[in-house]
């Protein structure tokens, strides 16, 4: 089969005309901006392994993708190819003929994929693109894609990367700010602190959790005030991203007054220009998250956890704005309808993560279930030498001792398993979180019950002035002692 000749101009899915003839084809990430997305075939030429038949099919693939996909997932196809070019030849022992895609056997790419899952990040991901690839080739009957092939590569699993590592880790730099970073961050603002530039960003982020390319798709037009007796307030128009259509779609948002002023006076008076038109037009994302470190130098923030400078990027404040939502009990929708997530894989993460979850399972479930619910998460131990949970060199003491509680005894209740030096001191409230926590570990002898009585205590005393949801969350660590005490008095 003869392959056409590659047109010389294409217009991609979002109406962005694109240049072919060129070397390197150009486009930015959305039609109303965003970062620049190159697909560079010198690169790929320079590998020296497809054939000159193969590497116009990978052209053709390439187009038809870009009036089809989005610029970066395009972006993502085409280095997925360079992925797999420079495996191929570094795997091969000797020289070798050029490579077809008849050379792409079952063999080939089951040890590509053994690879894939053993050394890069991206695991399977780039099996899966390449089989997209085989798929399109196969349905064009193109040269050296053959169906019988395809069969076996559609019954091959192919696992992806996992998901929100940092976010389960809490990961100290790139993981979900704690509340001492975000209270420290709210101070500094506050104080006007920093660049006007550099501060609006901030606050963008910070309130919304934007993803960083709606941030530079913003519009003048996008910023909208509203006179009230309480004075001005002020709406966004967010663009929507990574939505599966060639128009430009928008979620409106409310932000702070102090936002919405910022914004105001920046703001250039073409509607159509961009509403942080300070940033850099070549590589907009990239200057986002620059300006958010340029302000954290500026402003000298120290995080707590490190004692270095607060690494500061757009992503950490979206992982901060789901976790702290699922942390108040927001649903798994409500996470998604803020993120602007269609689908709720995405959210799963932050739910499941959340150290109180029992209790707003505990709190939306009928009474008549409520006991079934297991509060105590962690596990029993016996006080010894030997540490109880692997990973640490000893176990840290968790001593009975609450403000405003009156307890009796001064023992420990048991033992954290939580590694400080990796994930960072605990940000809930011990020893009364403890109970409710998966990385506790409660001593078969510990004084549970005594704190059970000084808890009765103090809700005796202060059950009208206290607020109701430290009561909830009191009752809540009451139940897991009793299934502490339950399951301590029911071990032989």
């Amino acid at each position: 089969m003869t392959l056409p000749e590659l047109p010389s101009v294409i217009h991609s899915l979002d109406g962005q005309q694109l240049d072919l003839s060129a070397p390197i084809w150009r486009l930015q990430a959305s039609a109303d901006g965003g970062q620049m997305q190159f697909i560079r075939w010198p690169l790929l030429r320079a590998c020296a392994l497809f054939s000159p038949e193969a590497l116009r099919i990978c052209q053709h693939y390439i187009c038809d993708r870009l009036q089809r996909k989005k610029a970066h997932t395009v972006r993502g196809d085409f280095n997925t190819l360079l992925r797999f070019a420079r495996w191929v030849i570094v795997q091969r022992k000797s020289p070798a003929e050029t490579f077809t895609w008849a050379d792409y056997t079952v063999e080939l790419a089951r040890e590509y994929l053994d690879w894939l899952l053993t050394h890069s990040s991206e695991r399977g991901n780039s099996f899966s693109r390449l089989r997209v690839l085989y798929t399109w080739g196969v349905a064009r009957q193109y040269p050296g894609f053959r169906p019988e092939v395809l069969r076996v590569l559609k019954t091959m699993t192919a696992p992806g990367n996992v998901k929100g590592h940092h976010v389960r880790s809490r990961h100290p730099t790139q993981g979900p700010l704690s509340p001492e970073e975000q209270w420290l961050i709210t101070q500094a603002l506050r104080a006007e602190r920093g660049a006007d530039h550099d501060r609006v960003v901030v606050m963008l982020h910070l309130e919304l959790g934007c993803n960083p390319l709606a941030s530079v798709r913003l519009r003048a037009s996008d910023l909208h005030r509203f006179e009230t007796s309480q004075g001005p307030l002020y709406q966004l128009d967010v663009p929507r991203v990574k939505k599966r259509t060639i128009y430009r779609e928008t979620k409106r948002r409310a932000v702070s007054q102090q936002l919405g002023h910022l914004l105001d006076v920046l703001r250039q008076p073409d509607p159509d220009s961009p509403l942080l038109h300070w940033l850099t037009s070549h590589q907009p994302e990239r200057a986002v998250n620059q300006a958010l470190r340029r302000w954290v130098r500026d402003a000298q923030l120290i995080s707590p956890r490190t004692g270095d400078l607060l690494q500061l990027h757009a992503r950490r404040f979206r992982y901060t704005l789901a976790t702290h939502l699922a942390e108040e009990g927001a649903s798994k929708f409500h996470i998604a309808e803020i993120l602007d997530h269609t689908d709720l894989q995405h959210v799963e993460v932050y739910v499941e993560t959340t150290a109180r979850i029992a209790d707003y399972v505990a709190r939306a479930t009928d009474p008549i279930m409520e006991p079934l619910v297991q509060r105590f998460l962690g596990q029993l131990v016996d006080a010894g030498d030997a540490p109880t949970f692997s990973g640490l060199p000893h176990d840290a003491l968790i001593p009975a001792a609450a403000p405003h509680l009156p307890l009796l005894s001064v023992g420990g209740i048991g033992v954290c398993g939580r590694n400080t030096r990796h994930d960072g001191l605990c940000q809930l409230l011990p020893p009364l979180s403890c109970y409710t926590c998966s990385l506790f570990g409660a001593f078969r002898d510990g004084p549970h019950r005594e704190m059970l009585t000084a808890i009765d205590a103090y809700l005796d005393a202060a059950r009208e002035q206290a607020d109701p949801r430290i009561l909830q969350q009191l009752d809540g660590v009451k139940q897991a002692i009793g299934q502490v005490l339950g399951q301590i008095e029911g071990t032989p």
